[in-house]
This record gives C-alpha cells, structure tokens and sequence, in this order.
C-alpha cells in the first residue's frame, strides 16, 4: 500500500457520496490552503482514514455503505483529534442531533452546514481552522500547564430573581492563550486533551488556579461561588473528593463555595464509582451541578440516583428560545422539574435582554452569557463586581 507524502498543509478528507460536490469542496478548500483527498462512500472512509491522517474532515451524513452516524462513532472509537464539519441535506433537526452527538463522543465538531452550499460561505466555514494541528500536542499542553498558558477565566453568574441581575458566582472555563498573545481555542485543545489522557492534569491545573482566585475574592471583599467542570474520566477516581477537599483547605476556601459541574452524559460511564465520588463530594459540602441538562439519555436516572443540588438548562435551548417556541416549552418543562426536585436552576447562553426576560418567565434561579459577560481573568472579575456588573 503506497503510503500518504504528508506536507505542512492541513489535510482536509472530503467524504460525499456525490462526486461532483465531494470535487466542489475540496477546490474551495484547496483555495483556502489545504491539501485535499475525497471519498465517496463509507466503506473507504475507514481505509483513507488510517493512510491520509487528516486535520480535518468534512462528513456527509447520507453514505452508501454506512452512514455518517457511523462514521462519527468509528472517529469517537479512534480517539480522533480532527477537526470535524458535518454537512448534509437532511433537516436542520437531524444536522442539529448528528452534531450533539458527536460533541457527546468527544468529537472536536467545528461546524455543521446544509447542502447546497454556496462557495463564500464554504470559504469562510474552512478558513477558520487552516491552522495546522501540530500547534496542539500533548507535549505542547504539558508545557502550557506548567507555564500557565492554559488557564481559568472565569463567566459571571446572575441572580435572575433579583432585579439588578447582581453577580453571585462565576463558572472557570478554560482558556490557552500563548506568550504571543494567540488564543487556541478549547475546541481545538480540549479533544487532544481528552485523546493523550491529560485531563486530570488539566483539571488540577484549573481547580488551583480557581481556589487562589477565589481566596484573592475574599481577601478583597467579594464573596462568591466558583464552578469547576469535572470530566466524566475523574469520577472513576475513588480519592478525587479528598484532593478536592485538601485543595480547599490549603487555599482557605471553604466547599459550600464551590459548585462542581458534571454533565449528564458522564455520570453514566461507571456508576457505582461515580455515586461513591458524588456522595462523598457532597458529604464534604461541595455543590454538585448536573451541567448540559436535556442533551443526554440519562437525565430522570441521573437526578434520581446522584445528590445534584443544581441543574443547569443546556443553552442550545437558551439559544433557540426566541425564534423556537419548542425550545422555551423545554426550559420551562426542565425548570419546573428542577423546582420540583428542590434544586437550583441556572440558564446558560443569555445573550439578549428578550431572552433574558423569557428564562426569567419559565423561572430559572440563575443565568450566564454574553449579555452580562464574557469570561474574565480574575483581577478584572474583581473590577466587574466593584463597578456594579459594568466594565
């Protein structure tokens, strides 16, 4: 078998089922800087896969032979770092699912577009990710941990019963930005994270960082909860909420201020540990966040079984709620479940004073998104609070 000559273009495997479009994609592509292969059907998908090594891979979803569902649980299966467009004629219902569920599998999914496309908006898709892939590594990440590229900044979370929409805590989400200034973005990063087995290093790195920011809070005056991401792999780890709880005690910060964010999709991948790790973090008074709430298979066992005190409404439905009436039927149907259940109810991706007024109506406690902040470093949080919310 004659190997794949690789070269410093990113590699973008065009996979259509219809020759005359796989063609059309891979010349605008190759117009934006990438070298280009095509496949037309899915039996040698799993071939060109292994030989061509792509950056980036565009993905019909109609295939003969196996379809793009398939083909996407194949990548998840091969810990696949590409960056992956889905493309397809379907309904924007059945794009829209393929790509939530390639994001569950871990998948590094940029983008989602319906056919026909026209070539502008093709260009502008493929332009964003001509970078090539070498600039994540494993090694690369280790560096940046240890050099504090990789860092928490933190989003700002609202009291939506309180009529100034006063800041009560902040959500740590990852950020890279390099000794240049250049920002990778965690879609990027996070997959190789998740593929080279680094998370918990990654996660130690973050929750750190977020308890001396915290500590540096309190010192000034400013007293709120910070929320940490925990991947689904840390649940397995039987002596996580001791760490945890040591973490705190060295930084002087006490649990209750803590709220650890889990998503519905990862309590499920070994259940006896994971009740064992969430019971115990409980017991050692963290808060326990049931994150993305409505975009798995799990949800009733995973509130039934684990002791969350928070449910966060996944802001794909925030998102759609003006233009989707579905949409605020969910995040009202999610909220009273919520109430129900005595838990807190925090809606995230508020970008507009209208969809803030509609998670409002449907009786979320808390809510997060552009239209308060985007996500800050710790010193500015800090101004955010002293100015009143205002920059």
């Amino acid at each position: 078998m004659t190997p794949i000559i690789p070269n410093s273009r990113p590699k973008l495997l065009v996979v259509d089922d219809e020759v005359d479009v796989a063609d059309f994609i891979a010349e605008v592509a190759e117009g934006v800087g990438y070298e280009t292969m095509t496949v037309n059907e899915g039996q040698h998908f799993f071939e060109m896969v292994t030989r061509y090594q792509p950056t980036s891979i565009i993905l019909d979803l109609n295939l003969p032979g196996y379809d793009g569902v398939e083909l996407l649980r194949y990548l998840a299966e091969q810990k696949s770092s590409a960056a992956i467009y889905i493309a397809s004629g379907a309904d924007q219902r059945t794009i829209a699912a393929a790509q939530s569920l390639g994001k569950q599998y871990n998948l590094n999914i940029v983008e989602s577009f319906s056919k026909p496309v026209m070539v502008e908006e093709l260009e502008k898709i493929l332009s964003l990710n001509t970078t090539p892939e070498e600039r994540v590594s494993a090694s690369g990440i280790r560096k940046a941990l240890v050099s504090r590229e990789i860092r928490p900044f933190f989003q700002p979370k609202v009291d939506l019963n309180n009529a100034d929409n006063k800041m009560i805590g902040v959500e740590a989400l990852v950020r890279w930005i390099t000794t240049s200034g250049q920002m990778i973005f965690p879609d990027e990063f996070l997959p190789v994270v998740a593929a080279e087995g680094l998370m918990p290093e990654l996660t130690a790195a973050v929750v750190e960082q977020s308890f001396a920011a915290q500590k540096m809070w309190l010192d000034n005056g400013l007293d709120i909860t910070v929320a940490i991401n925990l991947d689904g792999c840390l649940l397995s780890d039987l002596r996580l909420p001791d760490k945890l709880a040591d973490q705190a005690a060295t930084h002087g910060i006490s649990p209750h201020r803590v709220t650890l964010e889990i998503t519905e999709t990862a309590v499920m991948q070994d259940t006896a540990a994971t009740m064992d790790v969430a019971t115990r973090l409980r017991l050692k008074g963290f808060s326990l966040s049931i994150d993305d709430f409505g975009t798995g298979y799990s949800s009733l066992i995973s509130l039934y079984n684990l002791p969350f005190n928070e449910l966060k409404v996944d802001k794909s439905f925030v998102l759609d709620i003006e233009k989707n009436h579905e949409a605020s039927v969910i995040i009202e149907i999610l909220t009273s479940l919520g109430k129900k259940l005595d838990l807190k109810v925090c809606a995230e991706g508020i970008e507009s004073r209208k969809a803030l007024t509609l998670v409002k109506t449907c009786g979320c406690d808390t809510g997060q998104g552009f239209l308060f902040s985007k996500a800050m470093d710790a010193k500015t949080i800090l101004a955010y609070a002293e100015n009143g919310g205002l920059l």
